[in-house]
């Protein structure tokens, strides 16, 4: 029987699933019921301490937080919600946490504050309470004061310097493992590596990261009406379909810092053993569960334990740590990428497509799906004119009889290599491993970020 046990940033966990932050981790009968099921750990619904979040609203009495409603729809695994806060303020949610320890469930609490001195009081308050993590919420956006806040949810994840400093401020506070719940989308990766490695500067770095795919997307519309899925806000929603981007997210962050530096746990779109198995492949040692939870109920944790037993079993597998990180091994390391990018260019006219004659039947197709207009038939063969190919691959997977292949193609596979195991790739790995950061390393750095190409 293979076995599920992970180390997620020294946490000893009995498998890898993991309830993510939000109603159903802000509830003590349902906590005890995911652990009933099975779950690895609950992060806990994001609160605010009382007296800052009444300030920052603009009116006192919030609490108990109580919203018209919570969700506009639930079908087919899709959650469409509106963004709600805990139902009661810091200094109670912290009382929930202790009970949920009786329980024996390993907690992440999830803290978010809206200054330097509110996130030191909720960390210390949730350590307090019997948390045996820190989960900052440098993920959501929060619509009640969108223009004016700046130490709270994605905003931080937006100016890297606050991202290093809050966690610096958050990581002397507590003795538990610290990590960050960020999103991840083209405009903000390249902020969150910039944190990281402020933090890693600072002898802060964080213990773990939480990545989503992206979180503040448009969900649609409705087709026969025209109406918006979600009224009055644009760009809101959670959707059981972001998985995809999910995977992204870890496999950006995973090829170049690797699997356990921090510990990488996937959240967005992951509802089924598949989705599990794909993203701890990519890098994550734990997956965040939340959509399927609200859909299914609890014991769907129970059920995806069963399926990924018997897929490690069925695959060869003695234990869940055999699949942490082995896909995103074979990729080029995310920093690398624009410059293997520009570097590949250089191969245009070595590698090109060729076509076996005794193969081709002539069917066409290649000259049809060509963007170049490279592809001409003759004497009912397609013979491709080398000096249009640039070599996109596009007629080699349309080609039914595989009568087509990439001529010079190891010269593409080993630059690939040659990026995959760069020295520059290494020596960033290797940097964000250090224990500690002196002085000779930050003198030395802006050579190191020219280097890592990030400068």
């Amino acid at each position: 029987m293979s076995d599920l046990q992970v180390n997620f940033a020294g946490l000893k966990l009995h498998n890898p699933l993991i309830a993510a932050a939000g109603p159903i981790t802000g509830n003590i009968d349902i906590v005890k019921k995911l652990y009933d099921a099975g779950i690895g750990a609950v992060v806990t619904k994001t609160s605010f301490i009382k007296r800052e979040y009444e300030r920052w609203v603009g009116r006192k009495n919030i609490f108990p937080y109580k919203p018209v409603y919570k969700y506009q729809g639930l079908a087919d695994g899709r959650l469409l919600s509106l963004p709600s806060q805990s139902d009661v303020p810091m200094e109670e949610f912290a009382k929930r946490i202790t009970e949920m320890k009786k329980l024996g469930v390993t907690v992440i609490a999830s803290a978010i504050g809206l200054s330097v001195k509110g996130y030191r009081e909720c960390v210390r308050m949730l350590e307090d309470a019997g948390a045996d993590a820190i989960e900052l919420n440098f993920c959501c956006p929060i619509p009640e004061f969108t223009s004016l806040y700046t130490h709270a949810g994605d905003a931080v994840s937006m100016n890297p310097k606050l991202y290093a400093k809050l966690i610096k401020v958050v990581k002397r506070t507590v003795s538990v493992p610290v990590g960050i719940k960020s999103t991840v989308n083209l405009l903000l990766y390249a902020k969150v590596f910039e944190g990281l490695l402020r933090a890693k500067i600072a002898n802060s770095y964080p213990d773990f990261i939480t990545l989503v795919g992206q979180l503040d997307q448009n969900p649609g519309i409705d087709i026969n009406t025209l109406e918006p899925i979600i009224p009055h806000i644009s760009t809101f929603g959670w959707q059981g379909s972001l998985s995809k981007l999910t995977y992204s997210a870890v496999s950006t962050f995973s090829s170049s810092l690797g699997t356990d530096n921090p510990h990488i746990a996937a959240s967005g779109g992951i509802n089924t053993v598949e989705e599990v198995v794909t993203a701890m492949a990519l890098g994550s040692t734990a997956a965040q569960l939340h959509t399927v939870i609200l859909d299914k109920g609890p014991g769907v944790v129970a059920k995806i334990l069963e399926e990924l037993k018997a897929y490690l079993d069925s695959h060869g597998y003695s234990s869940v740590n055999d699949i942490i990180g082995k896909t995103s091994r074979n990729y080029i390391p995310s920093l690398l990428i624009g410059r293997f990018m520009r570097e590949r260019d250089s191969l245009l006219g070595t590698v090109y497509a060729g076509v076996d004659g005794e193969r081709c039947n002539g069917c066409s197709i290649c000259e049809r799906v060509c963007t170049e207009n490279a592809v001409i038939m003759q004497d009912k063969k397609a013979v491709i004119e080398w000096d249009k190919c640039r070599g996109c691959n596009l007629c080699v997977l349309k080609c039914p009889r595989g009568a087509i292949r990439l001529e010079n193609y190891n010269k593409l596979e080993e630059m690939i290599e040659q990026f995959k195991f760069s020295a520059a790739a290494t020596s960033f790995r290797e940097f964000m491993k250090k224990e500690k950061i002196g002085l000779g390393d930050v003198i030395a750095l802006p050579g190191k970020l020219k280097r890592w190409g990030l400068r």
